[in-house]
């Protein structure tokens, strides 16, 4: 390397020696054209902060700082302190910046919408290492079409969260009782740490699973059953697939026992988080995210461990990545920017705060990101979610979808009565209702 550098300097050496010379022989008056001068002024970048938690968008706008301190031929403005939606920004008819934060979530309306400038050659050239330095499943959230619309960030990923006073494996093995090996467990010892945790005359529940397709999918695609058709462009849910109603009848047999399951009554008291940052509450499913907001509780202990394994082991989470517009005039400045704002030394402040898991894998295997005296203490099962994660298909509008189908959901974990011809019933309905918001055609009555 220091040969390169040297041979690279003799060669600016000679070079200007050369036009020295040149310029020396043309005493005669008839030189050549004098150049223009080089335009030195650094390229002015903005970037856009949507849809963070305050303490992410506060450490990226110190990493922007020094990224800024460290270059000369860029200069980035950030815009936002995360709080703003960009889905709004965009409705209201504000212009994009250069550079944006984005959820995989949104990454189809992006694209539908030609608002985004594909990052892939641009880090290609600057040979980003995708291979071995970013976590495979962040790129993968973000690629479209065998393209990488943005460069992954952050990753999100559903998780157990569990009360270890509530939940003691310990105590449940002195007692003969299922436990799980390490952090991995079965459908059954999940239910037995449910039932191991509601206590009726102390008030506390065992576990909590919301009625949604993020909460539910974990179960469903570990079972063997999907979620999506299978298509680059779903136009239906597949949860009526004879597979997917197979998966759903063990599951729901567990998520619906009132005994161990918070009860619509007893949500009416409380929402999940209260119950489970009150003590009384022995699990619920959770993103990475929530961990600051747990660690924050004084008393509160709490670990983490894999959502419970029905056939395999899965998971599903979601991604911000760094995007680029498609109205940007400065794309190689952009492009030079994402490659700082991903590098280790910026990452790892931002990493700190505990709200994701970063796709930086030199980040993620670190102690900054770890933080192994803190609760967690068994923090690398997010990273270790990564590699069995879906990424829900980006769709147009989750918002509308999660609307319609919610309702049903909810059906299926609170109905009275439920057998498989039920499950049969309602999961259809939920796919016909998929079907009107993401543009199939519902099956005729």
């Amino acid at each position: 390397m220091q040969r390169r550098r040297m041979a690279r300097w003799t060669s600016a050496v000679s070079l200007a020696l050369v036009a020295t010379a040149l310029s020396a022989c043309n005493d005669d008056g008839g030189g050549t054209e004098p150049q223009p001068p080089v335009d030195e002024t650094p390229a002015a970048l903005g970037l856009g902060l949507y849809g963070l938690p305050a303490p992410v968008a506060a450490g990226l706008t110190s990493a922007v700082e020094t990224v800024n301190a460290d270059t000369e031929t860029r200069q980035v403005t950030v815009t936002g302190d995360g709080s703003a939606s960009l889905r709004e920004a965009v409705a209201a008819g504000e212009p994009l910046p250069d550079l944006f934060f984005a959820s995989s979530e949104d990454l189809a309306w992006l694209d539908d919408a030609d608002l985004l400038e594909p990052v892939d050659s641009y880090l290609q050239a600057r040979e980003l290492d995708f291979g071995d330095g970013f976590s495979f499943d962040g790129v993968r959230a973000f690629t479209v079409n065998d393209r990488l619309l943005c460069m992954p960030y952050a990753i999100d990923p559903l998780v157990v969260y569990y009360n270890p006073a509530l939940v003691d494996f310990e105590a449940m093995a002195a007692q003969g009782l299922d436990t799980p090996n390490g952090v991995r467990w079965t459908l059954e010892e999940f239910e037995a740490a449910a039932a191991f945790a509601s206590d009726p005359v102390a008030g506390t529940k065992g576990v909590h699973v919301a009625p949604t397709l993020d909460q539910l999918s974990p179960f469903v695609l570990s079972g063997g059953g999907q979620v999506f058709e299978d298509a680059p462009e779903p136009t239906s849910l597949a949860l009526s697939q004879e597979g997917t109603v197979e998966a759903l009848v063990p599951i729901l047999s567990v998520l619906r026992q009132a005994a161990v399951t918070l009860t619509p009554e007893e949500l009416a008291q409380a929402d999940p988080l209260e119950w489970f940052t009150g003590g009384r509450l022995g699990m619920m499913i959770g993103p990475r995210s929530l961990v600051p907001q747990l660690r924050a509780v004084e008393g509160l202990q709490f670990e983490v461990m894999m959502t419970p394994e029905v056939g395999e082991r899965a998971t599903v989470g979601t991604a911000d990545g760094i995007c680029v517009s498609a109205g940007s005039e400065n794309v190689e400045a952009a492009a030079d920017t994402i490659v700082d704002l991903v590098s280790a030394d910026a990452m790892t402040p931002v990493a700190e705060t505990g709200y994701f898991v970063p796709s930086n894998v030199e980040v993620a295997e670190s102690d900054a990101y770890l933080q192994p005296e803190a609760m967690p203490l068994n923090s690398s099962v997010f990273f270790d979610a990564l590699r069995y994660t879906t990424f829900l298909p980006p769709v147009p509008d989750r918002a509308a979808l999660d609307a319609a189908v919610e309702p049903y959901l909810e059906d299926l974990l609170n109905l009275a009565i439920l057998n498989p011809d039920t499950i049969e019933a309602i999961t259809g309905q939920i796919d016909e209702e998929s079907q009107l918001v993401l543009g199939g055609t519902p099956a005729e009555e």
